[in-house]
Protein backbone atom coordinates (compact mmCIF):
# COMPACT_ATOMS: atom_id res chain seq x y z
CA UNK A 1 0.00 0.00 0.00
CA UNK A 2 2.99 2.34 0.70
CA UNK A 3 4.71 1.49 -2.50
CA UNK A 4 1.02 2.42 -4.43
CA UNK A 5 0.88 5.81 -2.43
CA UNK A 6 4.29 6.62 -3.41
CA UNK A 7 4.16 6.12 -6.99
CA UNK A 8 1.23 7.79 -6.89
CA UNK A 9 2.83 10.43 -4.95
CA UNK A 10 5.62 11.13 -7.18
CA UNK A 11 3.08 10.68 -10.10
CA UNK A 12 1.59 13.90 -8.79
CA UNK A 13 4.93 15.74 -8.44
CA UNK A 14 5.77 14.91 -12.17
CA UNK A 15 2.75 15.69 -13.81
CA UNK A 16 2.98 19.42 -11.27
CA UNK A 17 6.60 19.84 -12.59
CA UNK A 18 5.20 19.42 -15.89
CA UNK A 19 2.28 21.52 -15.67
CA UNK A 20 4.67 24.49 -13.83
CA UNK A 21 7.09 24.28 -17.10
CA UNK A 22 5.20 27.00 -18.61
CA UNK A 23 2.81 29.26 -16.50
CA UNK A 24 -0.98 30.10 -17.76
CA UNK A 25 1.16 33.29 -18.61
CA UNK A 26 3.73 31.79 -20.74
CA UNK A 27 0.14 30.22 -22.46
CA UNK A 28 -1.20 33.17 -23.26
CA UNK A 29 1.84 34.42 -24.63
CA UNK A 30 2.53 31.50 -26.92
CA UNK A 31 -0.72 31.49 -27.83
CA UNK A 32 -1.04 35.28 -29.39
CA UNK A 33 1.62 34.87 -30.90
CA UNK A 34 1.22 31.66 -32.77
CA UNK A 35 -2.28 33.45 -33.37
CA UNK A 36 -0.53 36.30 -34.91
CA UNK A 37 1.78 34.24 -37.06
CA UNK A 38 -0.97 32.33 -38.50
CA UNK A 39 -3.31 35.52 -39.16
CA UNK A 40 -0.31 36.88 -41.13
CA UNK A 41 1.37 34.30 -42.99
CA UNK A 42 -1.34 31.60 -43.32
CA UNK A 43 -2.61 32.99 -46.73
CA UNK A 44 0.75 34.36 -47.96
CA UNK A 45 2.67 32.26 -51.11
CA UNK A 46 6.01 32.97 -52.48
CA UNK A 47 5.40 32.62 -56.43
CA UNK A 48 8.23 32.38 -58.62
CA UNK A 49 8.19 35.72 -60.45
CA UNK A 50 10.33 34.41 -63.16
CA UNK A 51 8.94 35.09 -67.46
CA UNK A 52 10.79 34.00 -70.23
CA UNK A 53 9.53 37.17 -72.13
CA UNK A 54 11.29 39.60 -69.03
CA UNK A 55 14.84 40.82 -69.23
CA UNK A 56 17.32 40.09 -65.98
CA UNK A 57 16.23 43.90 -64.36
CA UNK A 58 12.61 43.37 -64.88
CA UNK A 59 12.90 39.92 -63.12
CA UNK A 60 14.92 41.48 -60.09
CA UNK A 61 12.17 43.91 -59.91
CA UNK A 62 9.60 41.22 -60.14
CA UNK A 63 11.57 39.78 -57.30
CA UNK A 64 11.65 42.66 -55.17
CA UNK A 65 8.38 43.23 -55.21
CA UNK A 66 7.16 39.77 -54.17
CA UNK A 67 10.12 39.91 -51.08
CA UNK A 68 8.63 43.42 -50.48
CA UNK A 69 5.75 41.95 -49.61
CA UNK A 70 6.38 39.33 -47.43
CA UNK A 71 9.15 41.97 -45.64
CA UNK A 72 5.65 43.79 -44.99
CA UNK A 73 4.05 40.59 -43.28
CA UNK A 74 7.12 40.55 -41.02
CA UNK A 75 6.70 44.40 -39.93
CA UNK A 76 3.18 43.58 -39.28
CA UNK A 77 4.27 40.85 -37.09
CA UNK A 78 6.78 42.63 -35.22
CA UNK A 79 4.64 45.56 -34.57
CA UNK A 80 1.84 43.12 -32.74
CA UNK A 81 4.66 42.01 -30.17
CA UNK A 82 4.12 43.88 -27.35
CA UNK A 83 8.15 44.09 -26.50
CA UNK A 84 8.84 45.02 -29.54
CA UNK A 85 6.66 48.04 -29.72
CA UNK A 86 8.07 48.95 -26.52
CA UNK A 87 11.37 49.53 -27.39
CA UNK A 88 13.46 52.46 -27.97
CA UNK A 89 12.40 53.68 -32.08
CA UNK A 90 15.74 53.63 -33.29
CA UNK A 91 16.07 50.11 -31.78
CA UNK A 92 12.94 49.21 -33.40
CA UNK A 93 14.30 50.32 -37.28
CA UNK A 94 18.21 48.91 -36.39
CA UNK A 95 16.55 45.38 -35.63
CA UNK A 96 13.67 45.68 -38.67
CA UNK A 97 16.81 46.60 -41.25
CA UNK A 98 19.83 44.33 -39.98
CA UNK A 99 17.41 41.13 -38.97
CA UNK A 100 14.45 40.92 -41.64
CA UNK A 101 16.00 39.21 -44.57
CA UNK A 102 17.38 36.22 -42.14
CA UNK A 103 13.82 35.57 -41.62
CA UNK A 104 12.35 34.77 -44.87
CA UNK A 105 13.70 30.82 -44.61
CA UNK A 106 11.16 30.69 -41.88
CA UNK A 107 8.27 32.04 -43.72
CA UNK A 108 9.10 29.12 -46.68
CA UNK A 109 9.56 26.29 -44.31
CA UNK A 110 5.84 27.14 -42.79
CA UNK A 111 4.49 27.33 -46.33
CA UNK A 112 6.78 24.10 -47.54
CA UNK A 113 4.49 21.76 -49.53
CA UNK A 114 6.33 18.16 -49.89
CA UNK A 115 5.02 17.65 -53.17
CA UNK A 116 5.34 19.37 -56.38
CA UNK A 117 6.82 22.34 -54.22
CA UNK A 118 8.51 24.92 -56.94
CA UNK A 119 11.16 24.76 -53.69
CA UNK A 120 11.79 20.78 -53.89
CA UNK A 121 15.52 19.92 -55.36
CA UNK A 122 14.31 17.87 -57.64
CA UNK A 123 10.66 19.08 -58.70
CA UNK A 124 9.60 19.02 -62.24
CA UNK A 125 6.56 20.97 -62.05
CA UNK A 126 6.19 24.08 -64.18
CA UNK A 127 6.93 26.54 -61.05
CA UNK A 128 10.03 24.69 -59.66
CA UNK A 129 11.12 25.34 -63.79
CA UNK A 130 10.59 28.76 -63.73
CA UNK A 131 12.58 28.70 -60.63
CA UNK A 132 15.54 27.47 -61.56
CA UNK A 133 15.87 29.27 -64.68
CA UNK A 134 15.24 32.71 -62.40
CA UNK A 135 18.31 31.33 -60.52
CA UNK A 136 20.20 30.67 -63.44
CA UNK A 137 20.25 34.29 -64.92
CA UNK A 138 23.45 34.73 -63.13
CA UNK A 139 26.79 33.00 -62.39
CA UNK A 140 26.70 30.81 -58.62
CA UNK A 141 23.12 31.46 -58.11
CA UNK A 142 22.07 27.90 -58.68
CA UNK A 143 24.34 27.38 -55.34
CA UNK A 144 22.49 29.90 -53.65
CA UNK A 145 19.82 28.07 -54.69
CA UNK A 146 20.52 24.88 -53.45
CA UNK A 147 21.88 26.13 -50.21
CA UNK A 148 18.52 27.77 -49.52
CA UNK A 149 16.83 24.87 -50.36
CA UNK A 150 18.70 22.50 -48.05
CA UNK A 151 18.12 25.25 -45.52
CA UNK A 152 14.52 25.16 -45.67
CA UNK A 153 14.28 21.47 -45.48
CA UNK A 154 16.25 21.22 -42.58
CA UNK A 155 13.89 23.86 -40.84
CA UNK A 156 10.63 21.61 -41.81
CA UNK A 157 12.38 18.66 -40.67
CA UNK A 158 13.66 20.16 -37.15
CA UNK A 159 10.56 22.07 -36.55
CA UNK A 160 7.80 19.59 -38.49
CA UNK A 161 6.50 22.59 -39.68
CA UNK A 162 4.94 23.60 -36.41
CA UNK A 163 3.67 26.92 -36.16
CA UNK A 164 4.39 27.31 -32.60
CA UNK A 165 8.00 26.64 -33.05
CA UNK A 166 8.20 28.44 -35.67
CA UNK A 167 6.78 31.76 -34.30
CA UNK A 168 8.96 31.56 -31.38
CA UNK A 169 12.06 30.76 -33.58
CA UNK A 170 11.20 33.87 -35.77
CA UNK A 171 10.48 36.51 -32.31
CA UNK A 172 13.94 34.93 -30.86
CA UNK A 173 15.93 35.59 -34.33
CA UNK A 174 13.82 39.44 -34.41
CA UNK A 175 15.31 39.85 -31.19
CA UNK A 176 18.91 39.06 -32.14
CA UNK A 177 21.62 41.63 -32.25
CA UNK A 178 24.91 41.01 -34.81
CA UNK A 179 22.25 37.99 -37.04
CA UNK A 180 23.18 39.75 -40.25
CA UNK A 181 26.64 39.50 -39.85
CA UNK A 182 27.12 42.86 -41.14
CA UNK A 183 30.26 44.44 -39.85
CA UNK A 184 28.18 48.16 -40.39
CA UNK A 185 25.18 47.32 -38.38
CA UNK A 186 24.66 50.03 -35.92
CA UNK A 187 24.20 49.44 -32.01
CA UNK A 188 21.71 49.56 -30.58
CA UNK A 189 20.60 52.54 -27.98
CA UNK A 190 19.19 49.89 -25.16
CA UNK A 191 20.55 46.40 -25.77
CA UNK A 192 19.98 44.89 -22.43
CA UNK A 193 16.16 45.51 -22.94
CA UNK A 194 16.31 43.53 -26.66
CA UNK A 195 18.83 41.04 -24.65
CA UNK A 196 15.81 40.83 -21.92
CA UNK A 197 13.05 39.90 -24.57
CA UNK A 198 15.36 37.47 -26.57
CA UNK A 199 15.94 35.83 -23.10
CA UNK A 200 12.30 35.55 -22.46
CA UNK A 201 11.09 34.42 -25.87
CA UNK A 202 14.51 30.99 -26.15
CA UNK A 203 12.97 30.58 -22.45
CA UNK A 204 9.64 30.33 -24.18
CA UNK A 205 11.04 28.14 -26.55
CA UNK A 206 12.69 25.79 -24.75
CA UNK A 207 9.64 25.10 -23.00
CA UNK A 208 7.57 24.39 -25.35
CA UNK A 209 9.76 21.78 -26.39
CA UNK A 210 9.94 19.90 -23.65
CA UNK A 211 6.53 20.06 -23.14
CA UNK A 212 5.38 18.89 -26.39
CA UNK A 213 8.38 15.80 -26.42
CA UNK A 214 10.40 15.41 -23.34
CA UNK A 215 13.77 17.18 -21.99
CA UNK A 216 15.90 14.77 -23.87
CA UNK A 217 14.08 15.47 -27.43
CA UNK A 218 13.76 19.33 -26.46
CA UNK A 219 17.90 19.12 -26.01
CA UNK A 220 18.36 17.41 -29.29
CA UNK A 221 15.48 19.74 -31.21
CA UNK A 222 16.94 22.83 -29.59
CA UNK A 223 20.78 21.78 -30.52
CA UNK A 224 19.87 21.62 -34.34
CA UNK A 225 17.58 24.94 -33.94
CA UNK A 226 20.84 26.24 -32.46
CA UNK A 227 22.95 25.49 -35.59
CA UNK A 228 20.59 26.08 -38.47
CA UNK A 229 20.66 29.91 -37.32
CA UNK A 230 24.51 29.74 -37.87
CA UNK A 231 23.53 28.43 -41.13
CA UNK A 232 20.53 30.87 -41.56
CA UNK A 233 22.82 33.82 -41.00
CA UNK A 234 25.81 32.84 -43.56
CA UNK A 235 23.09 31.66 -46.41
CA UNK A 236 21.06 35.32 -45.68
CA UNK A 237 24.24 36.99 -45.80
CA UNK A 238 25.69 35.69 -49.20
CA UNK A 239 21.88 35.98 -50.45
CA UNK A 240 21.51 39.23 -49.51
CA UNK A 241 24.98 40.56 -51.12
CA UNK A 242 24.02 38.56 -54.25
CA UNK A 243 20.74 39.82 -54.81
CA UNK A 244 21.98 43.89 -54.08
CA UNK A 245 25.53 43.12 -56.67
CA UNK A 246 22.35 41.63 -59.12
CA UNK A 247 20.45 44.97 -58.71
CA UNK A 248 22.99 47.41 -58.81
CA UNK A 249 24.59 45.46 -62.57
CA UNK A 250 21.03 45.81 -63.58
CA UNK A 251 21.01 49.40 -62.58
CA UNK A 252 17.36 48.63 -61.30
CA UNK A 253 17.91 49.78 -57.65
CA UNK A 254 16.39 52.91 -58.10
CA UNK A 255 13.05 51.08 -59.29
CA UNK A 256 12.41 48.77 -56.24
CA UNK A 257 10.66 49.96 -53.09
CA UNK A 258 12.60 51.66 -50.15
CA UNK A 259 11.46 48.98 -48.05
CA UNK A 260 13.76 46.49 -50.31
CA UNK A 261 16.76 49.36 -50.18
CA UNK A 262 16.88 49.13 -46.44
CA UNK A 263 16.27 45.04 -46.27
CA UNK A 264 18.93 44.62 -48.27
CA UNK A 265 21.61 47.00 -46.96
CA UNK A 266 21.70 48.99 -49.85
CA UNK A 267 22.69 52.90 -49.22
Amino acid sequence: MDSVLHESSDSNEMEKTLFETLSVEDWITIQSVRSSFLSIFQSENMDCPFNDSLDRGSVFISWSQMVNQIALCFIRFCRQIDEFESLNADDRFILIKYNLFSLFPIFKCFNYQPINDLWCSHGDNEEAQKHRRFFMLCDQSVDIRDTFVNLVLSLVEVTEQDPTILSLLLTVLIFSQGLSMNEDEQPLKDPLAVNRVQFHYTKLLWNYLVNKWDEVEASRHFTQLFFIIIRIQSTAKRSREFFSRQLMKTNTVDRIAPLMKTVLHIS
